[in-house]
């Protein structure tokens, strides 16, 4: 594998050449400063952002092209040009005066490559792919500039200061001091320092380093419709946060794979965890100290019983958050090419239940007069007293009606009808659960736009 040792260098103080003053010269001319080096740039025609640091005196252009000699003294080289004829000569140059060195995108003269790297403040992640594909450890860094915010700069400072106080009180080996630090970053401490709860950072992984185990706390997170790239940043945070997965049945299984995970999912008809067992768990976990994630499928507060868990965990005295995310009932839709609402068809919508449960049973004769996107969840194994009470409350046998199974799911399936062929098309189909149906015109609509989806 090609540059497959990664170091880091120390380049501040040092005199770093950047041949090439292109955009991407200028890149690379922005990294070695952010790392503290004397940079000097050759390019006859540099960049406008190039010319403003040389203005402010933070490098230093050479405005005419490469000659040898110009690496004499350098302690990192870095050719930004097309020009092959040019990468060799320097790369000649670089080799006889002991200097490293790298030509962009020509791996037949490099020594090293350059890690794409997100910086905040004195955290540094870097991603290297041996050279072979920049373009992919650029694409993943975005990703991960997205997923780690300013706070994580000001989350090392402040564990700096941390350990600076803590240092002195030590009473314990190597081995436990390292096993009190793990326990104290398990908690969720750059989202209290995004929220600017520095003093609670500060109690907490004091607390842990004194070997003080309080209380864990619990999140209770949606995993969204289905696919797992739907679930929230937030709740993505919680997840690498947490000691214990305790997740249900849809969760995508991607989500929980490699963590500490407890089943607690419910089937129609099958072995399922009681409602009041999965509570007793989040309390009896929070109490050990653990930090939880009840993961759960769509969004937790519809028909998820979230608020059921939410309330025993206030009782119980356990600290909470709850994470939304979206509804099957609403991106399921979406990704089927159905919109809930539309001015020329639907401007009111009702998500209901499909199997009966709650206080009192879902009136579909009342609903078919008032509402116009009516969403079912599930009601695969109630079509025909679906069907029947919306006719019977007036609604016309061919008012359009599909079922989707899998909702945003690469093996999603959708089944279009009318409302009275709602139990012999989901039949004939053999349509499983989870499946959602939804009524009203807006699925006329699936013709028009999945095309352009």
């Amino acid at each position: 594998m090609p540059f497959g040792y990664p170091v880091m260098l120390e380049v501040r103080e040092r005199r770093c050449v950047v041949i090439g003053g292109g955009t991407i010269g200028e890149g690379k001319v922005r990294g070695l400063l952010d790392a503290g080096a004397h940079v000097t740039v050759i390019d006859p025609e540099p960049t406008s952002g190039l010319t403003d640091l040389a203005g402010e005196g933070r490098v230093t252009l050479v405005l005419r092209s490469y000659r040898p000699g110009d690496l004499k003294g350098a302690f990192v080289a870095i050719a930004a040009t097309d020009d092959g004829a040019v990468n060799a000569r320097a790369f000649d140059e670089a080799g006889a005066e002991g200097v490293l060195f790298n030509a962009v995108d020509d791996p037949r003269f490099c020594e090293f490559s350059v890690p794409s790297i997100l910086r905040r403040g004195d955290l540094m992640l870097t991603l290297s792919t041996g050279g072979k594909s920049p373009a992919l450890a650029k694409a993943l860094r975005k990703k991960l500039d997205r997923q780690f915010g300013e706070e994580y700069g000001e989350l090392v400072d402040l564990l700096a200061q941390i350990r600076q106080e803590a240092m002195p009180f030590r009473e314990v080996g190597f081995d436990e001091w390292a096993s009190r630090w793990e326990s104290a970053l398990t908690d969720d401490l750059a989202g209290l320092v995004r929220e600017g709860r520095h003093e609670q950072v500060r109690e907490q992984v004091h607390a842990a380093l004194r070997g003080e185990k309080g209380r864990g706390k619990v999140w209770i997170v949606g995993a969204g419709p289905g696919d797992p790239g739907l679930i929230t940043i937030k709740g993505r945070q919680a997840l690498d946060a947490a000691d214990v997965v305790v997740h249900d049945r849809l969760v995508d299984q991607s989500l929980v794979e490699g963590k500490n995970a407890i089943y607690a999912g419910k089937t129609r008809g099958g072995d399922s965890a009681r409602q009041e067992e999965i509570n007793a768990t989040l309390i009896r976990l929070a109490l050990e100290g653990r930090n939880v994630v009840r993961l759960k499928g769509g969004d937790p507060f519809v028909f998820g019983r979230g608020s059921e868990e939410a309330e025993a965990l206030m009782e119980a005295g356990i600290e909470f958050t709850v994470i939304p995310a979206p509804t099957s009932a609403i991106a399921a839709l979406a990704a089927a090419g159905i919109p809930v609402t539309d001015r020329r068809f639907s401007s009111s919508v009702a998500i209901v239940t499909g199997h009966g449960g709650g206080p009192r049973p879902v009136d579909f004769k009342a609903l078919a007069g008032t509402i116009e996107t009516i969403v079912v969840l599930m009601g695969l194994n109630n079509l025909k007293e679906i069907s029947d009470g919306l006719m019977a409350g007036g609604l016309s046998p061919r008012t359009p009606a599909a079922i989707i199974q899998n909702g945003t799911l690469p093996n999603q399936r959708v089944v279009v009808t009318d409302v009275e062929g709602l139990e012999r098309e989901a039949g004939g189909a053999g349509l499983g659960s989870p499946s959602i149906v939804v009524v009203g015109g807006v699925v006329t609509l699936r013709e028009r736009l999945i095309k352009e989806i």
